[in-house]
């Protein structure tokens, strides 16, 4: 019976994202390829513009692996999230078949985004890897971790986004503004090492994504950088941040506002 259930639910999974990229793509220019070459429109100017304006060595590290390790899971964060507003209201008239839930619409779309910004990161991570402009990971199972890490911590927080999105038109207004904060805290631009160590100390404790950021720089350059993370810490903190965003969810559809 769960081995059915499983089943069914993979299907339901498939069908959305399916529609999700008929939805966005279609057939035109590039169609479903945008799903990750639009983080790479993106990334790479960014990557080039400050190779072109800053030294290519920032604190004893190269800086193409600073600014890569920094700017791609930021799109990451900011694509799953910025996806997440308004999802469930969106494609409302999916919930007239009994299979479809609002998870599983929040699934479709965020989840297809984060797939895509990781096949992005890894497509630019090929290309820059046979440039010679970053070396190949020194850690790879740690670099997968704290892209993955990542990853959880984007779509924990989209489902927040998600659900309270419905329940207030506040967050639209809002979210904007809090995503911009988030970059300059969010450990894009910097080492935990390079903080003072009082201010290390709180960062470490409320803001995951730092932990994350340094599993990455520490699976990718090594022993070139001193690291400071605690992946269980960091698991228990997503693990609650995901229960509360599925329990904000689960009563989603008594708060949809549908216009006719």
């Amino acid at each position: 019976m769960l081995l059915q259930s499983w089943a069914v639910q993979r299907r339901v999974w498939g069908a959305v994202m399916m529609r999700e990229i008929q939805t966005r793509w279609g057939r035109r220019n590039l169609g479903f390829a945008w799903l990750f070459a639009e983080p790479l429109v993106f990334a790479f100017p960014v990557i080039a513009m400050w190779s072109l304006i800053r030294s290519p060595v920032e604190h004893g590290i190269p800086l193409v692996p600073l600014i890569w390790t920094g700017y791609m899971p930021l799109l990451v964060f900011r694509h799953v999230t910025g996806h997440a507003l308004y999802v469930i209201r969106s494609n409302a008239a999916l919930l007239y078949h009994r299979s479809v839930t609002p998870f599983d619409i929040f699934v479709g779309r965020c989840g297809l985004e984060a797939i895509g910004n990781l096949a992005a990161l890894t497509f630019s991570f090929f290309i820059l890897y046979f440039l010679g402009f970053v070396d190949w990971p020194k850690n790879v199972p740690l670099f997968i971790a704290g892209n993955l890490f990542m990853v959880w911590w984007a779509l924990a927080v989209a489902l927040i986004v998600a659900a309270w999105s419905e329940r207030t038109d506040l967050v639209e207004h809002v979210w904007q503004v809090i995503s911009y904060m988030y970059m300059p805290v969010s450990g894009f631009w910097f080492l935990a090492d390079w903080l003072p160590t009082p201010i290390r100390h709180v960062g470490l404790a409320v803001m995951p994504s730092i932990h994350a950021y340094e599993m990455i720089r520490g699976g990718l350059l090594g022993h070139q950088i001193q690291t400071y993370y605690d992946p269980v810490y960091l698991t228990y903190f997503l693990a609650a941040l995901t229960l509360f965003g599925l329990w904000l969810m689960h009563d989603i559809r008594r708060h949809l506002e549908l216009v006719e």
